[in-house]
């Protein structure tokens, strides 16, 4: 429990009834009473989480719950921001809202999707994630070709070319449950129905997630295969910027999504840089981040 000294009016939806005697509040302000607590990337992460499509649970078997729906939108939360006015942390929300994912469905999504498009200055790869779990209208193959609709993880856009459509490509991130021979064949499905309409999927696994070498030769593949121009940069710039791709890969490892301490390991004495081991990779809640 923590208590807040508020010191001017709610606006309107800002609590939300939970029993007769408690009351909590809504998503949309709980994110203000967080932000002072946390860094700018762990306010990204509960952002995601509360704009996405599962919601952290340790107590589960797979350490979360999915959603069919978002408990709140990017609209939600500006529109409470607006009626809140010049509040503390309310600057500091707005400028996560713009990096934070929207419909991730895992949290593991949510850390696969900043990598890919956060800038480089903060360790991502600055692709442009078009969506994430967005309907998309595909023809089912095998079954007279009726039209179905498939969501993919990621979706990643090209720049806009006058009359030419626009290239994208999808990306998946494929955790242990994908290993079970019936998952196996709707995945194998899945792909072949994208490529049908032309859209290329990149599977990411567990592996490949932690290998950075890896991550650096699959987002060269995908810039070429959009028409994005070659990243030229000297040396130095090319080294620190490797660096901040590492930083960030053991910053999101570090966020469980349950413990917010991301301003305390700021303030500790800084350690060197080492890949994660084995047991490392799983943080509490242990299975959501393989999903």
């Amino acid at each position: 429990m923590h208590a807040h000294l508020q010191r001017s009016p709610l606006p309107t939806g800002s609590i939300l009834r939970l029993s007769e005697d408690v009351l909590c509040v809504s998503p949309e302000h709980l994110c203000v009473q967080m932000a002072p607590r946390l860094t700018q990337l762990e306010l990204i992460v509960l952002l995601s989480e509360l704009l996405g499509l599962y919601a952290i649970c340790p107590a589960t078997e797979d350490g979360m719950l999915q959603r069919d729906v978002p408990i709140m939108t990017p609209d939600s939360l500006l529109e409470h921001l607006e009626l809140l006015g010049p509040c503390h942390g309310v600057g500091k929300v707005r400028r996560a809202l713009e990096m934070a994912c929207v419909r991730s469905g895992s949290p593991r999504e949510t850390k696969l999707s900043l990598r890919l498009a956060l800038k480089p200055a903060l360790g991502g790869y600055h692709l442009n994630v078009l969506s994430m779990n967005e309907s998309i209208e595909v023809r089912r193959i095998g079954n007279r070709m009726r039209r179905g609709v498939r969501r993919p993880d990621i979706l990643i856009a090209g720049p806009k070319i006058s009359g030419m459509p626009r290239k994208v490509v999808a990306v998946e991130y494929n955790g242990r449950r994908h290993d079970e021979p019936a998952r196996l064949a709707q995945d194998a499905v899945r792909s072949n129905e994208l490529k049908a309409i032309d859209i290329i999927e990149f599977i990411v696994r567990r592996e490949q997630y932690s290998d950075l070498d890896y991550m650096d030769g699959l987002v060269a593949v995908i810039r070429e295969k959009l028409g994005l121009p070659r990243v030229s940069v000297d040396p130095a710039e090319r080294r620190w910027r490797r660096c901040q791709r590492l930083r960030l890969y053991h910053e999101l490892e570090l966020i469980d999504g349950t413990s917010w301490n991301g301003l305390e390991r700021e303030k500790a004495p800084a350690t060197p840089e080492t890949p994660a081991e084995e047991d490392d990779w799983n943080v509490v809640p242990v299975d959501a981040y393989g999903m």
